[in-house]
């Protein structure tokens, strides 16, 4: 795999790294778990594992492995090389919907303020299957409208050819001390349901805010808000589900937890930005209906969209499209590996007498820098483009060129007036401008 090692050696170079995800316990724990702790312990590096950070059930579940644990199950392995089995058991059991971290590294106060009574739960349960029974009419009334859009066979039974009949899933997750362990639900999530992830390769962009799941998603939160439940919302969780959680609760709100408790908000007081100091990978950065869209509104996050077919990614100044032709883990890598560049350059760069650039402020000059020079050369002859443009280029320039604090000023609230218009036209379900990037010539990243 090739984001692999890039996430161990960043984690070496003393970044934390967290992973936000919809799937369930058992998808999270069966999957990249497993995974990431045969990579630490095989190159030697479990000790890092405590740089690692996990969300999952919409990321109303946050689990987290201390150092001194990590410690104990080095002390107790042969020569100090753990097995990768021993700790992988170690850390997870064998629950009733499968593996799961065990309750002790489930931090109880994050999933208590996301947590459903088990009175909504019911309540949830039931729209969700109304709603099934709607979707499920739709699909056997419009198939063949449906087959010119969808390929409908990701849907259907291999067997009996038959659609496959969502149902709501309930996701127990255990957590608490070894003494007292407890249980609670944050999420209920109906699939499968089609979505553009779906959809024929021609047809994806024409399904942008209007794919059958964002329909049916819509429906459930009307439903929902005509009972009385409009403290939860519906929204699209992984490729073919709609997840219910309490209507705060969506990656943006996962993601702004780990940076407060990793204390690296940045500083108001230098003009810095919630987010500032954290990068994000998302392959679903798409207006209303990607669930990595909400980490859009931290305002000093930087957001790589590596979604597979980046005409859907938003226009937005905080979204960057690290490549046109590569994209998920590949175009993920690409960044890492620059990403560790910067750490290495900068630690061999070290001079504790004068201030120094982070990994990831350094990450963001080179990537933005080397940006504007290509698009520079993209512009070609002069008489290619109307005065108006030269006009607003040359006054952005010399807005960037001045030194004087009011001229940055301007420039960032110009930045954000744009942000705030085109955020405004795609929540107002107009076609989205496509992102910032989409032109860019690709030399990787």
């Amino acid at each position: 795999m090739l984001v692999a090692p890039k996430l161990v050696i960043a984690a070496q170079n003393g970044i934390n790294l967290a992973f936000l995800t919809g799937n369930s316990m058992k998808e999270l724990s069966e999957r990249f778990l497993k995974w990431l702790i045969q990579q630490l312990c095989l190159t030697g590096h479990l000790r890092l594992l405590s740089q690692f950070h996990f969300f999952c059930n919409s990321g109303g579940v946050y689990a987290y492995f201390p150092p001194a644990h990590i410690h104990m199950l080095l002390d107790m392995s042969p020569n100090g090389e753990p097995d990768p089995d021993m700790v992988y058991a170690s850390l997870t059991f064998e629950g009733p919907a499968g593996r799961a971290i065990r309750p002790q590294f489930i931090d109880a106060a994050y999933i208590e303020q996301c947590q459903i009574s088990r009175a909504e739960l019911s309540a949830l349960t039931a729209v969700l299957s109304e709603a099934a029974d709607h979707y499920q009419a739709k699909l056997l009334e419009k198939r063949e409208a449906l087959e010119r859009y969808y390929d409908l066979s990701l849907i259907q039974d291999e067997t009996s050819g038959e659609f496959i009949r969502p149902k709501p899933e309930i996701r127990p997750v255990k957590y608490g001390s070894v003494d007292n362990v407890k249980e609670t639900v944050v999420q209920v999530t109906l699939k499968p349901i089609l979505s553009f992830r779906h959809a024929w390769k021609a047809q994806k962009a024409k399904l942008v805010n209007r794919d059958l799941r964002i329909l049916l998603a819509r429906k459930i939160q009307e439903d929902l808000d005509r009972r009385g439940f409009d403290r939860f919302i519906a929204r699209p969780g992984g490729r073919s589900s709609i997840d219910v959680t309490l209507d705060k609760l969506d990656k943006a709100y996962a993601l702004q937890f780990i940076i407060d408790r990793l204390n690296v908000q940045g500083s108001p007081r230098l003009g810095e930005k919630i987010g500032v100091n954290t990068i994000y990978f998302g392959d679903e950065v798409i207006v209303g209906g990607g669930n990595d869209y909400p980490v859009t509104r931290i305002p000093g996050l930087l957001v790589f969209a590596v979604n597979p077919d980046r005409t859907l990614v938003p226009f937005l100044s905080r979204i960057f499209v690290p490549s046109t032709i590569v994209g998920g883990p590949n175009a993920t890598a690409e960044v890492l590996e620059e990403l560790n560049r910067c750490a290495r350059e900068l630690q061999f760069r070290f001079n504790p007498d004068k201030p120094t650039k982070t990994a990831v402020e350094e990450l963001k000059v080179r990537l933005f820098s080397r940006r504007i020079r290509q698009k520079i050369e993209q512009l070609g002859p002069s008489n290619e483009h109307s005065i108006r443009d030269w006009q607003a280029l040359h006054a952005l320039v010399t807005l960037m060129c001045r030194e004087d604090e009011a001229s940055k000023e301007w420039l960032s609230i110009l930045v954000e007036e744009l942000d705030g218009i085109m955020t405004h036209l795609a929540t107002q379900k107009v076609s989205p401008q496509q992102a910032i990037g989409s032109s860019h010539p690709d030399e990787g990243a």
